[in-house]
């Protein structure tokens, strides 16, 4: 939940603001000018108006697990709008025209279409896999009942 994001990012910077420079009577802000986009996900970092001091960078989103690949992981929030995209007719260019109507800053173009293809194999293989399992168990209660082998048809014109 972004929320607890959020909140963690606060409370480790404040108490260790603290700690490292316990006289500061500054303000911490979000590090605008340095804030890492990731699709539609951010990673932040504060740091103080009087000080030196800037905290770590957090993820302000949920990462999918995956073990198998090394570097950055995806943001859950970039794979559930490429899952929402493919349910409808709209496209990444179309999403990236209602987020920019709305003054919300779009993910990359190039990056969107990556992962809405890494995305459409996943969907393939899983539908593949399902309607592997859907005929073995019709050919099994088939045989239960007694039907003999099924025999293709032609079916519409």
């Amino acid at each position: 939940m972004v929320q607890a994001k959020v909140q963690a990012l606060l409370n480790s910077a404040f108490k260790k603001h603290r700690h490292d420079k316990p006289n500061c009577e500054g303000d911490l802000n979000f590090d605008a000018a340095n804030s890492v986009r990731w699709g539609l996900g951010w990673r932040e970092r504060l740091k103080c108006t009087k000080c030196s001091y800037m905290s770590d960078y957090h993820n302000l989103y949920e990462e999918v697990e995956n073990k198998k690949v090394p570097g950055r992981r995806a943001a859950k929030v970039n794979i559930g709008l490429q899952l929402g995209l493919c349910t409808t007719l709209i496209s990444n260019i179309g999403v990236r025209r209602m987020f920019n109507n709305a003054n919300i800053i779009a993910p990359n173009q190039a990056a969107m279409q990556r992962l809405s293809n890494k995305v459409n194999e996943k969907i393939q293989s899983v539908n593949i896999r399902d309607l592997h399992e859907q005929r073995v168990t019709l050919v099994k209660e088939n045989a239960i009942i007694g039907k003999k082998k099924c025999q293709n048809c032609k079916c519409g014109g």
